[in-house]
């Protein structure tokens, strides 16, 4: 479908009305600033061809604000912006309508939102969903379910990232409201062609024939980052590249530098690891690279430096306007925050130069106004700021994604700049939350964190560990094509992982405490497997969901700890499975008791521990995950940190002969059927710590 399809079906026997009193979050969208370059759409559900309602799903920083707002000026429909408006509820909408038309009009307009022949397009509907409770959000729902009719043509179109978007299309479909749901496409080479050529104005230079030459060549390396199998076509993106941010950060590029063929020296002079993905991160480091030498240097450093002592002069040529000075400083510019980051170590010279960059930074090309001109350049800056594994950068960072979107392109950015991938345990948090903005209806996301052991009788404080961070993104209707991430951090039994208040398709096996939630609802989506020392739930109400395309109807929320806080006063579960696997259920309280399984305690003898230990590591590697087949590679389950020690190499040679593991090529495979016939337990049942007599005479067999 495109732009002129999907603005047809909205269109249809709209009548149009005059809103007497606009606001800042509902509103018919202005004069048109710059050119729109309109995507195209892939229906996901659409049962009618003229559905009551619209629903127009993407992952973040794809350009929905803009596709809105350009149908409400094409439309002249009114606007609503949730991520300007308060807190929705019961009522939200009608209220709304009633004071933003005149008294005559609000009779006609309620009743051509019942007829179909008018209409209202809602913004943000993630961003609405997230500042208010699920309750409150199924009201105003109910209010949009009111005000239109089933059958009527389009009545509200309605924007927001994929996962609530699904969420919404199960509510009011079960409502009897038809709903269609569709996506935005990336851009194909074609049309992102159009979109540079449109914003740089490249090809009306007098380097026309350089500029498409470098225009092509970044086009081409980008669009190799997943179209490499024989299976794809490299004329389509079909992947996370071809959307606006990435164009936009192309854009800049050839704007900024008008020698084409230097450009395209620099950009070819690399070797073969900085190609596809990693290109961002070259396109983005010679923004910044070109403002500090042909920029800050020769206006700002070198006039001030003018007689200073050669040691001092030399240092400050070398040292100031770094990309990790930028980088912070851009970032503490969004957040309105002044900086004196003392680059010059001469206390004059460095209030001179930081009176002089105060009225130049506003102009930095990554800018726009007190933001950042794209989800590229924003992640590049973030991504620095946590491998700098400075403190004071890591509190500017969590200052900054307190009050600011999460971006997939961080996930990107961090892969390519931190070169030994690893980063501060602070910064787990933050990673998986924008990995879970890979999730859309053509891709799903799938989190690990394996850590040392954790026994239940003892830890060891302070000894550091290490864990391994990995994000696999996995692509198409079968999930056959994936993207992987690894990092490494450095963990104690002391340590604290936080993850924020949404977290799915996650395993976690660490030593140490986690928290989850930090705002009124946690959401959990289902498989998560969280193994700690200690779990605290930091949120009012807990709301389980499967994950998006998951069809597994095993899939279970497993949260397996020595201890339990929580502050909980609601869970519900939406027909997922979820177990608190506890080594102590005393004082555990509603709702969490009726979750509660006491975990059994291995017997004392140090062998039957170990070997216990071993057993349940090896075996809980084995995730179950959308790909079906419980498979681990080998290296994975063989690994010092799953095995430990001879005891170790023993059990797993004893899976191996009772056939409850094989091994196949690079992969162990479990077969739970086995595992349930000679030792007694489902694997199920062992994640969540329980210790038959059955397993407990298969491990003492083990010699």
């Amino acid at each position: 479908m495109d732009y002129y399809n999907l603005k047809a079906i909205l269109a249809s026997r709209k009548k149009a009305q005059h809103l007497s009193q606009p606001s800042a979050s509902f509103s018919v969208a202005g004069a048109q600033v710059k050119p729109y370059i309109e995507p195209t759409f892939e229906k996901v559900i659409f049962d009618t061809e003229n559905p009551t309602i619209m629903l127009v799903s993407a992952v973040g920083a794809t350009g929905k604000t803009a596709l809105a707002e350009q149908l409400s000026r094409d439309l002249q429909l009114p606007l609503l912006d949730l991520s300007k408006h308060k807190p929705v509820g019961d009522n939200t909408l009608t209220g709304l309508l009633t004071h933003a038309f005149a008294v005559k009009d609000i009779s006609s307009v309620f009743a051509g939102l019942g007829s179909g022949e008018y209409g209202v397009i809602i913004d943000g509907i993630d961003e609405g969903r997230s500042k208010t409770n699920e309750k409150a959000f199924e009201a105003f729902l109910d209010d949009i379910v009111k005000l239109c009719a089933a059958g009527s043509p389009a009545t509200f179109l309605m924007l927001g990232r994929t996962q609530i978007l699904d969420e919404c299309w199960d509510y009011l479909s079960a409502n009897g409201i038809p709903t269609g749901l569709m996506t935005i496409l990336p851009f194909t080479v074609a049309e992102a062609k159009n979109y540079i050529d449109t914003f740089s104005s490249g090809l009306k230079s007098a380097y026309a024939t350089q500029y498409e030459s470098a225009r092509d060549m970044i086009l081409e390396k980008l669009g190799r980052a997943f179209t490499g199998s024989d299976n794809k076509k490299m004329d389509d993106f079909l992947s996370f590249i071809g959307y606006p941010p990435v164009l936009d950060a192309i854009v800049t590029l050839l704007t900024e530098e008008k020698n084409f063929h230097k450009l395209l020296q620099d950009l070819e002079a690399q070797d073969s690891q900085n190609v596809e993905v990693s290109l961002l991160n070259r396109i983005a480091q010679y923004v910044l690279l070109r403002e500090r030498d042909s920029k800050v240097i020769p206006n700002i450093l070198q006039p001030l430096l003018e007689g200073a002592p050669d040691t001092l002069r030399q240092h400050a040529l070398s040292q100031a306007f770094s990309v990790e000075e930028q980088c912070v400083r851009l970032v503490a510019h969004c957040l309105g925050r002044q900086l004196t980051l003392n680059p010059l170590r001469e206390t004059v010279l460095d209030a001179q130069y930081e009176e002089r960059l105060a009225t130049w930074l506003p102009e930095h090309p990554f800018l726009t106004g007190r933001q950042f001109r794209n989800a590229v350049f924003e992640a590049l800056a973030l991504a620095t700021l946590v491998v700098s594994h400075s403190n004071e950068n890591l509190q500017l960072l969590d200052e900054y994604l307190r009050s600011h979107k999460h971006s997939y392109h961080f996930v990107y950015m961090l892969d390519i700049v931190s070169e030994d991938h690893r980063i501060p345990i602070e910064a787990l948090g933050p990673l998986f939350t924008a990995a879970m903005e890979f999730q859309s209806v053509r891709s799903l996301v799938e989190l690990r964190v394996d850590g040392p052991d954790w026994d239940r009788e003892s830890s060891d404080q302070g000894v550091k560990g290490e864990v391994d961070i990995g994000i696999e993104i996995l692509l198409g209707e079968e999930k056959t094509e994936s993207q992987a991430f690894t990092f490494h951090a450095d963990i104690t039994a002391d340590s604290l992982l936080v993850f924020g208040p949404r977290l799915g398709g996650a395993f976690v096996a660490v030593p140490c405490a986690v928290q989850l939630g930090g705002a009124q609802e946690l959401e959990l989506a289902a498989p998560v497997d969280i193994s700690a020392k200690s779990i605290s739930l930091d949120a009012r109400a807990l709301i389980l969901r499967p994950l998006y395309h998951v069809k597994d109807a095993k899939a279970e929320v497993i949260l397996d700890a020595g201890a339990l806080a929580s502050r909980l006063e609601t869970i519900t579960t939406n027909g997922v499975p979820l177990v608190f696997a506890l080594s102590n259920t005393g004082g555990v309280s509603y709702p969490i008791i009726q979750y509660a399984q006491q975990a059994s305690t291995p017997p004392d003898d140090p062998l039957f521990r170990q070997k216990y230990l071993r057993l349940k590591r090896i075996l809980m590697e084995f995730r179950s995950h959308s790909k079906g087949a419980l498979a681990r590679y080998r290296h994975k389950i063989e690994s010092e940190r799953v095995l430990k020690n001879n005891v170790g190499r023993i059990v797993l040679n004893r899976l191996v002969s009772d056939g409850i593991l094989t091994l196949q090529d690079s992969f162990y495979y479990l077969d739970p059927e086995r595992l349930s016939h000679n030792v007694g337990v489902s694997w199920h049942d062992l994640r969540k710590g329980m210790i038959p007599a059955s397993l407990e005479g298969y491990i003492k067999s083990i010699s």
